[in-house]
């Protein structure tokens, strides 16, 4: 492939070096420099393109081109993720408790609060800001029935959604800004009232009942429970009905994809549409409302299933495949991949940051690429048997396209995704058309409940197969850590031998055992340093205590009854810090009052960790006077102790005074005054994240 058969290649790479270099390097000034820098590189161009391009001019002429957008790409994604309307409103919120706010988004039902997608309005006619927010509303009959457009006023705090708290856990932070999501914030059933109800987004709006209505026909035919959740998921793109255990066993089994909209979604609606509008290929004057048809039907599925991103990309290629038959010229795959990625990127560059987009562009040029190859290696005689290599050949070419990154997001690997891939895709597409029929022919109740029923073996016997496989011994391999460099290393390696398969040379073969060599070194020097780190690590979880003590790979974790009876306060805040530190831990109670190992000793409220030393004071128990003061390291204090300082300092010397999640704010902010004024080293978890010597 070479780039100068494909010229959007001369716009998309350039753009996205601006994209990565905005994201990356905060630098909120480049708004109005890089305006005037794009439009003197178009100017150049401009001037150049009047004046004919003589061929000593095409060198500047493609060196303007690369620039303008190159800056470009910086422009709007410093736009996007650091819009101007940001400041106003964080001043808004500053300011004041009380709001009025528009829903723009479905709200999502959890356990024991509503989630709404709102705006802030900025006036008293209700003209929604562009920063959004996220506000839970405590679970009420008044808060079930809202829908997006709703109109309300509400007394809370807003906050700026906090960075990560702990080491290497998600950041929630920068996922939300990618959305435009800023502010969050928690509001009683008395803290709020209906005021009206305007609509929002027209297009969406109308999508989202197409997509309600089409649940509730699921549902009238006879679908429940997992076969429900499923065809809402698979079809519809509404995961929101799904148990977490049933997704934890499709992304085991390796087919996760199958659970959401994808290409092959769109491919079918638009294999459907094209051949039933075949009779229009007669009429040459017809192709252009066949054309206008199949990309309405196309657009309108899309939004009805959320336009998830790998929706968006498959969407746009075939946008260009159906113009390209429209004006009967040939359209290459990789042109439109190149082309739908430039398209869609410059409507929001942040796209570029989200796992299905990155998921899907890797998957589908991978199938592009590798899968010829891995065909060509054999040719069955038989059509049954060829029909399941090919499969077979671009799952492979798939996983290998995608399972560097899925490794570094998701850190575990499914080790039978090629036999789950064989037995469900095949069977997926036939849910898929099963679901499409049932849909077309809901107005015949006695057929539709027919196909309902048919839809329910089908799924029920996908379900099967997949807990099935999910269930074999070694189904998937887990806690594997790959850092970004890692994760770059692995794709050098996939290339290279893909290039020195398409052409031997000495060249190709250096390269390839190269970054073979340098992914063995970072892997060496990751084990060295994990096996070399004593460290004392305290979590940042609120209303619960966590401590890790960990001398090389051998750890304990230390915690309080409510962190050991809550799995989520585990998985959410000190899972990734154990994974990427190759931390074999075990659990002990903090409340314990002696245990000892040859690294640790806990004896009543002091802990003892290699030279380190740590005196926990809780407000549950009296501290009481000592002949000389102890001598700490470390004052934890747990539990709203309410002792004045200068009664505590007369007790126990410290070097630092550690302040857990599980303090009131009130008596939280009374001893960081108190600090301060005996000007004492101290440090919150609840504001400036864990804590770790």
């Amino acid at each position: 492939m070479k780039i100068r058969k494909f010229p959007v290649l001369y716009m998309l790479l350039p753009y996205l070096a601006g994209v990565l270099l905005s994201y990356f390097v905060i630098a909120s000034s480049l708004n109005f420099l890089t305006f005037i820098l794009f439009s003197l590189s178009f100017l150049a161009i401009a001037l150049l393109c009047r004046l004919g391009f003589p061929r000593s001019a095409q060198l500047p002429a493609m060196g303007a081109l690369c620039f303008a957008f190159f800056l470009l790409g910086a422009l709007l994604t410093n736009v996007h993720y650091r819009p101007p309307h940001f400041l106003s409103a964080q001043k808004m919120v500053e300011k004041s408790e009380y709001f009025t706010l528009q829903i723009i988004e479905n709200p999502i039902k959890k356990e024991k609060s509503v989630k709404l997608i709102v705006k802030l309005c900025e006036d008293s006619a209700h003209h929604p800001m562009k920063t959004k927010a996220v506000l839970y509303l405590e679970k009420c009959p008044q808060a079930l029935q809202l829908q997006s457009g709703d109109i309300l006023a509400v007394h809370a705090h807003f906050n700026e959604i906090s960075p990560p708290m702990n080491p290497y856990a998600f950041d929630n932070q920068k996922y939300m800004r990618r959305k435009g999501i800023y502010f969050t914030a928690y509001a009683s059933s008395q803290q709020w009232k209906y005021i009206s109800h305007s609509p929002i987004h027209p297009l969406r709006t109308a999508a989202a009942k197409v997509q309600h209505h089409f649940s509730t026909l699921f549902a009238q035919n006879g679908l429940q429970g997992d076969e429900y959740a499923v065809i809402t998921a698979v079809l519809l793109g509404n995961d929101e009905t799904m148990e977490p255990d049933l997704k934890a066993h499709f992304a085991s089994a390796g087919v996760s994809h199958i659970l959401c909209v994808s290409g092959m979604h769109v491919g079918i609606i638009f294999m459907i549409i094209n051949f039933l509008l075949k009779p229009l290929d007669r009429f040459p004057r017809m192709q252009i409302l066949k054309a206008i048809i199949l990309l309405l039907t196309i657009w309108i599925y899309a939004h009805i299933t959320g336009l998830a991103p790998s929706v968006r990309r498959a969407a746009t290629m075939f946008s260009f495949v159906t113009l390209g038959s429209l004006l009967h010229r040939p359209t290459s795959i990789f042109h439109s991949l190149f082309a739908s990625m430039f398209i869609l990127l410059l409507f929001n560059p942040l796209l570029f940051f989200e796992i299905g987009f990155q998921m899907s562009y890797l998957a589908v040029f991978g199938i592009v690429t590798i899968q010829p190859k891995l065909a060509g290696l054999w040719t069955p005689k038989y059509k049954v048997i060829n029909y399941f290599w090919e499969l077979a050949t671009v799952s492979i070419a798939a996983q290998l396209a995608t399972f560097p990154l899925s490794l570094f997001y998701f850190g575990q690997f499914p080790n039978y995704f090629l036999l789950a891939n064989l037995s469900v895709i095949s069977l997926s597409f036939v849910i898929v058309m099963t679901g499409i029929a049932l849909l077309a022919l809901s107005w015949l109740s006695p057929l539709s409940r027919l196909v309902g029923q048919l839809l329910t073996y089908e799924i029920k016997l996908l379900n099967a197969i997949v807990t099935g496989i999910e269930s074999l011994p070694g189904s998937v391999t887990e806690n594997i850590t790959v850092s970004f460099l890692q994760m770059m290393l692995i794709y050098g390696i996939i290339l290279t031998i893909f290039l020195y398969w398409n052409k031997k040379s000495f060249l190709l073969k250096t390269l390839a055992l190269s970054t073979f060599l340098a992914l063995g070194i970072t892997l060496f020097f990751d084990k060295y340093f994990s096996k070399n780190l004593n460290q004392l690590t305290f979590y940042s979880i609120e209303k619960m205590s966590a401590v890790e003590c960990n001398a090389g790979t051998r750890g304990v974790l230390l915690l309080d009854s409510a962190a050991q009876n809550n799995p989520n306060a585990y998985e959410f805040n000190i899972h990734n810090h154990v994974c990427q530190q190759h931390i074999e831990n075990k659990i002990v109670s903090l409340d314990t009052n002696t245990y000892s190992c040859p690294t640790l000793a806990k004896q009543g409220a002091f802990l003892r960790f290699d030279t380190l030393t740590v005196f926990f004071l809780s407000g549950r128990e009296w501290l009481y006077p000592m002949p000389q003061p102890i001598q700490v390291d470390v004052l934890c204090l747990q539990h709203n102790p309410r002792i004045p300082m200068g009664k505590l300092l007369q007790t126990v010397q410290f070097r630092e005074l550690l302040i857990d999640g599980t303090n009131f704010r009130y008596w939280e902010q009374r001893w960081i005054d108190s600090c301060k004024a005996y000007h004492i080293p101290y440090h919150s978890t609840r504001q400036n994240g864990y804590f770790s010597l």
